[in-house]
């Protein structure tokens, strides 16, 4: 046994072929969703990628801390830390070994990972091991969607990075690296877990960026004032940007006459003219030694601590962002330079570095002051027409408001109204539509990296400060038909998210039915939850229109109210495995065709995945919202249920009617 800690690098080839680990009862179950198990399937694509032009040759996936403990003749690890991650690499390893044999995985020979006293998760993994389907209830819900989100995910990550499977599979195999941290033995395990678990943070990545970017501006006090205080007021993405400046500095920035009220963009020259570094900020000595980074970054000097009294601090945080700071900064860099930047903030200081900071002292200095003014100018765009998660009145929805100011009893007061309403000459159904298209693309892609739909709307509001509803609307929908024609149903050569947005401007350009594949909707639990986000999307205008795809006598009010959740699980809805009766499994054509298929949140699948049609409609119908419209539509078939050689009547006709929802929309 170990008498100090021991530290190796593994390969993840190495690790998983040679010791056993366990996950000790302290730990929690595996817990990681579909984001976590995207991102990290995309952080190895990515690597992967970049090791063509021999960079990151080797990709450190992290640390693994363990116990060595012995057992009879042998030795397994308990994992102390890391175990999500291990448990996600055991679930690839395993889908990989029975879902592609045409790679080669002879040397995972055995399911090396249990859990200590939760015998239903160590049977799942061993069930998913062997290359069976863990149809039964009692296999760990957690697990079983986690292997089905790696395999829905894989392919479509590979196409979109531009690597081939054989590739992603050596480069994880043989350049993943993990590191294994062994505890003393004397370690006292439940201690030891509980200060991992409390451990401090560690500098953030975007605040030495910002200490880069000071330090080129260092020597201009009044434009280290500016860009410092645009940085900490964008910081906080949960926040109208308007509050991390005084009164003052808002009203001489972003106007307080009636056209404006806090809503103006200001010009660049006005940004670093109208304020000033105060007096007291402005004092240093010329004899000041230089600051190493921690120094800038906590330096008064810089303003990093406004002037509160100023500052009305009655307004309550309520609002949840769907990205975060660091990620939102490449989307900045990303609109001012129009190239086509990586969207991963793992990748930010080389990005910056590539370029911002190249170039003479004065093209530096003017780039980083350019970046800061389009940072404020961004999260004002933001937060005015991106949706965030709004929490009032004990409920949360989607929220799509801007910062409003009015008179009441002769003083000013802010409230929050529909960015596109009455105010603003637009009606709230327009800015219902809006949301919805937002909240279509936000629930598709879930990770906070490589949000393209932000990018894209982003870039054209920075073209387009005032929109008004018919336009954003008329470019969100056209950049949805292009993500869905252009991109996940082209025939051939699908477009990448730069070029459709940069080059193609949003617009989409396969629309005859011959550049289209449309046998790609057939694939079963394969098919990218955004074509059955955006079908819903379609059906639900449909449905307060023309209702052209419904049946007639078909009144839900769920389908008015109906709101977008992070639905990650393709339902059959004639299940793969009937356990009902004596009914047949129908044929493989009809099963995973698109009219049999719908997507819904993967704890309700993994609950009613095997029953019948008749039995999940009794189920749903009781429900008060919907997780799918086109499931609605679904339930509204009697037929499906028939056990005889025209059940599948039903399907096919359901997947006419959707075929012709889509093509429709190449004629839009």
């Amino acid at each position: 046994m170990s008498k100090s800690p021991i530290t190796k690098y593994f390969t993840i080839k190495d690790l998983l072929s040679t010791d056993n680990y366990v996950i000790p009862i302290y730990q929690r179950d595996y817990a990681w969703d579909n984001k976590q198990i995207i991102q990290l399937i995309q952080d190895i694509a990515d690597s992967a990628k970049r090791s063509e032009n021999n960079q990151d040759k080797i990709y450190y996936i992290g640390t693994l801390i363990v116990f060595e403990q012995k057992q009879g003749e042998g030795v397994i690890y308990q994992t102390i830390d890391g175990q999500q991650r291990l448990t996600t690499l055991t679930l690839l390893l395993s889908f990989l070994k029975n879902e592609h044999k045409e790679i080669d995985t002879t040397w995972y020979k055995n399911q090396i990972l249990r859990f200590d006293c939760r015998k239903k998760s160590s049977d799942t993994l061993d069930v998913l091991f062997n290359g069976k389907t863990a149809e039964e209830t009692e296999y760990n819900v957690a697990i079983k969607q986690g292997y089905a989100d790696i395999k829905k995910c894989f392919i479509p990550i590979c196409n979109e990075t531009r690597i081939k499977k054989e590739q992603f599979c050596d480069y994880l195999f043989n350049n993943v690296k993990i590191l294994r941290v062994l505890v003393p033995e004397d370690t006292d395990l439940n201690h030891y877990f509980e200060i991992m678990n409390s451990r401090g943070e560690q500098l953030e990545k975007h605040e030495i960026l910002k200490a880069q970017c000071l330090s080129i501006l260092e020597g201009l006090p009044n434009e280290e004032y500016i860009f410092n205080l645009i940085w900490e007021a964008c910081a906080n993405m949960e926040r109208y940007v308007q509050y991390g400046f005084s009164t003052t500095q808002r009203d001489t920035l972003f106007g307080l006459d009636k056209e404006y009220k806090w809503n103006k963009i200001p010009s660049l020259s006005e940004l670093y003219t109208k304020i000033k570094v105060p007096v007291e900020k402005n004092n240093s000595s010329t004899n000041e030694q230089p600051l190493e980074i921690w120094d800038i970054i906590k330096d008064d000097k810089y303003g990093h601590k406004p002037d509160l009294e100023e500052f009305d601090t009655s307004i309550s945080v309520r609002f949840n962002t769907v990205i975060n700071f660091s990620n939102f900064l490449l989307h900045i860099l990303r609109i001012q330079t129009q190239e086509d930047i990586p969207l991963d903030d793992k990748r930010l200081i080389d990005s910056f570095k590539n370029f911002l900071f190249k170039g003479t002292k004065e093209e530096q200095i003017t780039a980083v002051k350019e970046f800061g003014y389009n940072l404020l100018k961004g999260k004002l765009l933001y937060d005015k027409y991106i949706i965030k998660r709004e929490f009032i009145n004990g409920t949360d929805r989607w929220s799509l408001k801007r910062l409003h100011i009015y008179t009441k009893d002769k003083k000013e007061s802010q409230s929050y109204s529909g960015t596109f309403s009455e105010l603003e000459g637009s009606s709230e159904e327009e800015n219902r539509e809006i949301l919805m298209l937002l909240s279509m693309f936000h629930v598709s892609t879930p990770t906070l990296v490589y949000k393209h739909w932000l990018n894209g709307a982003l870039n054209w509001l920075f073209k387009n400060s005032f929109p008004n509803a018919k336009d954003y609307k008329n470019y969100l929908e056209e950049m949805a038909k292009a993500f869905l024609f252009d991109h996940y149903l082209a025939q051939e050569n699908p477009l990448d998210y730069y070029e459709i947005i940069f080059k193609n401007l949003g617009k989409c350009i396969n629309k005859k039915q011959n550049q289209i594949n449309l046998n790609l909707l057939n694939k079963g639990e394969e098919v990218e939850n955004y074509i059955f986000n955006y079908l819903d999307y379609i059906l639900w205008k449909d449905y307060n229109n023309n209702r052209n795809y419904f049946p007639k006598n078909l009144e839900d009010k769920r389908i008015t109210n109906f709101e977008y959740t992070f639905r990650s699980s393709v339902e059959h809805y004639y299940p793969q495995n009937p356990i009902e009766g004596k009914q047949s499994e129908i044929p493989q054509k009809w099963l995973h065709n698109f009219g049999n298929l719908c997507l819904i949140s993967s704890s309700k699948n993994s609950k009613l995945n095997n029953y019948m049609p008749f039995s999940k409609k009794e189920h749903y119908k009781k429900s008060s919202t919907l997780d799918s419209i086109k499931q609605c539509i679904m339930m509204s078939y009697e037929q499906w249920d028939i056990d005889d050689e025209n059940h599948f009547n039903a399907i096919k006709d359901h997947y006419e009617k959707m075929e012709q929802c889509f093509l429709e929309q190449l004629n839009i």
